[in-house]
């Protein structure tokens, strides 16, 4: 399995970034590659809940929550995903800091398909692309929950 951190300070405290994360309806509030969202299950939070994320390009990805610990840190296995990945999951943690501040860090975990080849397309593209995703989300969110807008994928940022 392969592995990538991300991590930024956002400035808002930690209940405030754990309820726009644990929401799976808000997604596309921060993500700036996410147009929209659909509801999958009953309920947006919690066990269970599940999002179909519909990106800009046409694509999309089935998100369900398996494990979460209240305030604190949410995990999602992917699925029905075009990437060249086999299994693909994210985990949301935060860290809340001294002046309202809270740390927040996204951590992909993912193994890819085509043996040596996938390999190579991992060290060469898909860690630097998955990185910089991170990155732009995370600076997402901390647009968002700064001025209140929704980011799209020509938002402007500070970085």
């Amino acid at each position: 399995m392969n592995s990538i951190t991300a991590t930024r300070n956002i400035p808002a405290n930690a209940a405030t970034v754990w309820a726009l994360v644990s929401d799976v309806t808000t997604v596309q509030a921060f993500h700036p590659r996410v147009q929209t969202v659909d509801l999958l299950s009953d309920a947006a939070t919690g066990l269970g809940a599940t999002r179909r994320c519909n990106f800009y390009d046409g694509t999309s990805v089935v998100e369900v929550v398996d494990s979460i610990e209240e305030g604190r840190r949410v995990h999602l296995t992917l699925s029905e995903y075009d990437v060249p990945m086999k299994s693909f999951e994210a985990a949301i943690t935060l860290k809340p800091l001294t002046g309202g501040q809270t740390q927040v860090s996204m951590i992909l975990t993912y193994s890819m398909k085509f043996g040596v080849l996938g390999k190579l397309m991992d060290v060469a593209m898909v860690r630097g692309q998955m990185s910089k995703l991170m990155n732009e989300v995370l600076a997402g969110m901390a647009h968002h929950l700064r001025t209140g807008e929704t980011v799209g994928e020509n938002t402007a940022m500070a970085a």
